[in-house]
């Protein structure tokens, strides 16, 4: 091969190349909303569903999942939420992911004002910035929640995604306002704040309502902290024992708390929230090859499905492709029959 005809093949080689490179992996976008409650501007990491746009099916809407801590988790659990909402396989419908990107975490994620003092100067307040949480519910329920129902295609089901001071957030948002979002996720949440008042908040509210909300569902993970034996945060695992005890004595909440063994309180929030979602939507899922044998259930199941979670759902207009694609490729002629009616029904062509 001469140097001439070299350099023409990595010429060609490179151009080829490098012009593939410029195709991107989009996730989502940043935006910018000012909020007057908190008086300052927040940035907003948005996610939207693969099918979203898809221009072959009826415009869509979808649950929304808020996330708090969104600079940390947005990346992985968008591509979570969308591994788990695959068809045929979904655990969980295709949803909208909203990462909400922090300012001052303390601040917006603690529910009283610390009174804490330094072991080391007595005259310093730790986490003196602390005490905020209910303005920032204001920001989520007020202006951020109305900008997304406003802008995208939304369902009336949100779920709550927190993390330490984010689940610490998440229960005590479930505590004081549990109409606000349908699931709350409260990953190694800091209970031990503030003299465990969150636990007293729980047995307060048990003592003025008996039982916890109907169609809520709340999910809280425990890491296995390594440090516990150094007496790092016995009192995080005590207070998230003790909230444990008292849910499930209550027994009237669709809760789910799961001890994660191996994670440690800055990884466990990866596999727990995988958990999360599959519990929260717990009965989504159907079997393609028994709705062969029997095309009604797909129907009785997402009615329990919509019964439980106190709000309706009907299967994707995409999943019923899949379902009708699947069923003539089999030849079952019937059960074809009955999903080209059903999609007929739920999703006409000309709506």
């Amino acid at each position: 091969m001469n140097n001439w005809f070299k350099f023409l093949y990595l010429s060609v080689f490179l151009s080829c190349t490098f012009g593939k490179a410029q195709d991107k992996v989009v996730i989502g976008e940043k935006l910018t909303l000012f909020s007057t409650i908190l008086n300052e501007n927040r940035e907003i990491w948005i996610h939207l569903p693969k099918t979203y746009d898809d221009k072959s099916i009826n415009p869509a809407q979808y649950p929304v999942i808020y996330l708090l801590d969104g600079e940390i988790n947005f990346e992985y659990y968008a591509g979570m939420a969308d591994f788990l909402a695959r068809t045929p396989y979904a655990d969980i419908p295709e949803s909208i992911v909203v990462g909400i990107k922090n300012t001052e975490r303390t601040r917006d994620l603690t529910p009283t004002k610390s009174q804490k003092k330094s072991p080391v100067n007595p005259n310093v307040i730790l986490f003196a910035d602390s005490g905020g949480s209910e303005n920032f519910t204001r920001f989520l329920q007020e202006e951020l929640k109305p900008f997304i129902h406003k802008n995208y295609r939304t369902q009336a089901y949100s779920v709550l995604v927190g993390h330490s001071f984010g689940g610490l957030f998440a229960i005590n948002t479930f505590l004081a306002h549990p109409d606000y979002f349908n699931a709350y996720v409260a990953n190694d949440p800091s209970l031990w704040w503030d003299q465990k008042v969150t636990i007293s908040r729980t047995k307060d509210f048990l003592e003025k309502n008996k039982k916890f909300p109907a169609h809520t569902s709340l999910y809280v993970s425990q890491a296995d902290n390594e440090e516990q034996q150094k007496n790092w945060n016995s009192d995080m695992t005590q207070a998230i024992e003790e909230f444990k005890e008292i849910v499930e004595k209550n027994g009237s909440l669709n809760y789910k708390h799961r001890f994660f063994e191996g994670e440690v309180h800055g990884t466990v929030s990866y596999p727990a929230n995988y958990e999360a979602l599959k519990f929260v939507y717990k009965g989504f899922r159907t079997n393609i090859k028994q709705l062969a044998k029997e095309p009604q259930l797909l129907e009785k199941e997402y009615n329990l499905f919509s019964e439980k979670l106190g709000v309706g759902f009907n299967p994707s207009e995409t999943y019923l492709n899949v379902v009708i694609k699947f069923m003539k490729s089999n030849d079952f002629k019937n059960a074809e029959n009955y999903f080209i009616n059903l999609k007929s029904r739920l999703y006409p062509k000309n709506r």
